[in-house]
């Protein structure tokens, strides 16, 4: 009988131990992932300031609210094991590709890398929705700054003589904003210095990526049918906003250079709401007939300028259009878009799915 007491106790005992370790196991594995970065592939700077006399504690909670961490108490944890005595107050410069131990070294030996501001300049965007990131980065007056990207002299002055691919096409008369779809999308990056940045140069950062992206497609260009870089991007900020993916950009793209070879209006919604300067989520009859020179429901051809910043897909798009017969196309909600080469088999898609743009407005 005790003899079978001492197994039953035994295993116990080994059950006990099994569990320890697998739960010390566990637990590790799980401390030890919570000290690698959070997101590899994100390299975009969060800037954070570490105030004097902040605790380690303190420090910990900074940088899970930054996202930076992914715990608080595990950073406490490293960097008390690790005998984080001393670090240096100040203003840094992180991101999420960085380790916990990578975090606290910098943290230790004050390697402020710079602040870095952003101005995210997003496909479609327009100018006046641009220079509000650039007025908040810079700390510049937004008013001003669209006061000057509206002036023909400065935009001739500070712009068209560095950048040969702006002609005179941009001073043509109704255009809202000369440089409208000429400042590239992208994610801007500017070190902060002891001179305060500029509006000259985030927007010639834009313009360099232009330029870049233009010679890239030199030769297309030279040999397009619409005749110039500007009636390219006006096309391609067009295309911009009707279909998110490549396929059916290139498909819209046919669509339209079908309908100026038999002048027939482009009749594109997003025409319409940069017409008038503002985001419209349904369009209404006197939308569709405020004449404006973007409007293309009251006046043939392309727009007079660019609608917006289009994406490097959006211009080769316009470059290499799929060609068709179809002169005519209509985007579901849900993105799926049809396309008819009669008006009987566009009316048809129409009041098959005209409900659902209702429904979502």
């Amino acid at each position: 009988m005790k003899k079978k007491h001492w197994r039953i106790f035994a295993a116990a005992v080994i059950l006990l131990f099994a569990l320890t370790a697998g739960a010390a196991w566990g637990f590790n594995r799980y401390y030890t992932r919570l000290l690698t970065p959070i997101n590899k592939q994100n390299d975009r700077p969060i800037t954070i300031t570490i105030p004097s006399g902040a605790s380690v504690r303190d420090m910990a909670q900074i940088l899970e609210k930054k996202g930076l961490v992914r715990k608080a108490w595990a950073f406490e944890f490293y960097a008390r094991w690790n005998h984080l005595n001393t670090y240096r107050s100040g203003t840094y410069s992180f991101n999420q590709t960085m380790s916990v131990g990578q975090l606290m070294n910098n943290l230790k030996n004050g390697a402020h890398r710079g602040i870095i501001v952003l101005v995210d300049v997003r496909q479609g965007m327009w100018v006046s929705e641009v220079a509000a990131q650039m007025a908040n980065a810079a700390k510049l007056d937004k008013p001003d700054v669209l006061k000057k990207l509206k002036d023909h002299h400065y935009v001739n002055d500070h712009y068209v003589k560095k950048y040969p691919f702006l002609t005179n096409e941009i001073f043509q008369k109704g255009i809202e904003y000369p440089l409208e779809g000429y400042l590239a999308p992208g994610i801007y990056r500017f070190k902060k210095g002891k001179s305060p940045l500029t509006l000259d140069q985030m927007v010639n950062k834009m313009l360099d990526k232009t330029a870049q992206r233009l010679h890239s497609y030199s030769g297309e260009i030279k040999t397009n049918k619409l005749g110039s870089v500007h009636k390219i991007l006006t096309m391609a900020s067009l295309i911009e906003q009707e279909a998110p993916d490549q396929k059916n950009r290139e498909k819209i793209a046919g669509v339209f250079y079908n309908r100026l070879d038999l002048d027939m209006r482009l009749q594109t919604d997003p025409s319409i709401a940069y017409g008038q300067q503002r985001r419209i989520r349904a369009y209404t009859k006197k939308d569709l007939k405020t004449d404006t020179p973007y409007n293309t429901y009251t006046r043939s051809g392309l727009t007079v300028g660019p609608i917006g910043a289009p994406a490097l897909d959006a211009i080769e798009a316009v470059l290499r259009p799929i060609k068709s017969k179809n002169v005519y196309f209509y985007a579901r909600p849900n993105g799926k878009v049809y396309y008819s080469q009669t008006y009987k088999q566009h009316q048809e898609v129409i009041a098959k799915y005209r409900h659902e743009w209702a429904e979502k407005s």
